[in-house]
């Protein structure tokens, strides 16, 4: 197998800037199509009915298009541009072996233990939740 990668493309959408349902305007774009970008990189400035401000690149990869102009109006969540970024290869997924004989299996080292279940609801729903199931004595 060689060490071939693969690209893919993203559509930047306009983040949520004035947590409201009003329209962004596009004021200039900061990064020429065919750029390098990292993420966090200043990629346009645009206006809210707030303020004025600078977009960051969500992801690391290459400015290939520009979908919202200078002067344009966009809602919340539109495709603003599209970034193309490297995506590893697809791997076929690995089972494990199986020891021929019982010698292999006594030498075999141990498998290791199955993953914790993922924790859901943030930091603040676990505090949360631990408060509310502590008996009413405790702080």
């Amino acid at each position: 197998m060689g060490t071939e990668s693969f690209n893919m493309m993203i559509g930047m959408k306009m983040p949520d800037l004035a947590n409201t349902e009003s329209q962004v305007k596009v004021l200039r774009w900061l990064v020429e199509p065919g750029s390098a970008v990292k993420r966090g990189q200043p990629l346009l400035e645009v206006e809210t009915d707030k303020a004025t401000m600078e977009v960051e690149c969500i992801t690391t990869g290459v400015l290939r298009q520009i979908v919202a102009q200078p002067d344009e109006e966009v809602d919340v969540g539109t495709v603003i541009a599209k970034i193309e970024v490297e995506d590893a290869p697809p791997q076929a997924p690995t089972l494990p072996q199986a020891p021929a004989t019982a010698d292999d299996a006594a030498a075999a080292p141990p498998s290791p233990p199955p993953a914790a279940p993922k924790r859901t609801g943030g930091m603040f729903a676990r505090n949360r939740a631990t408060r509310q199931n502590r008996p009413k004595d405790q702080p």
